[in-house]
């Protein structure tokens, strides 16, 4: 493995559903490709409100590894279209890659 330091992990969390649009959106701005997992909260039914904002359990993960010379309008069309305030109630955030191995962007 060789140090990559030019490279980001963008993770953008969604309700359920909204991943498969997301990634479009994603594709227009630059990403080459992604990871969709499906997943469940850890919130109880009890819990399911939080600042009176009603959750959904099920969830989405959006995985993209980009070069950092692209993330930000990544990150930027994710939220834009399906962001926090939106239906799908998306949150995205960035990591920075220091290792990689198999990747060919």
């Amino acid at each position: 493995m060789s140090e990559v330091v030019d490279q980001s992990l963008i993770v953008y969390m969604s309700d359920y559903g909204y991943a498969y649009e997301a990634m479009k959106e994603a594709r227009i701005a630059g990403a080459k490709g992604g990871t969709i997992l499906h997943g469940k909260s850890s919130l109880s039914t009890e819990k399911s409100k939080f600042f009176g904002i009603k959750l959904h359990t099920e969830k989405d993960m959006l995985l993209i590894v980009c070069d950092d010379s692209e993330k930000d309008n990544i990150m930027q069309a994710l939220i834009k279209t399906y962001g926090i305030t939106t239906k799908a109630r998306g949150l995205c955030f960035s990591l920075k890659i220091s290792d990689s191995s198999g990747f060919n962007l």
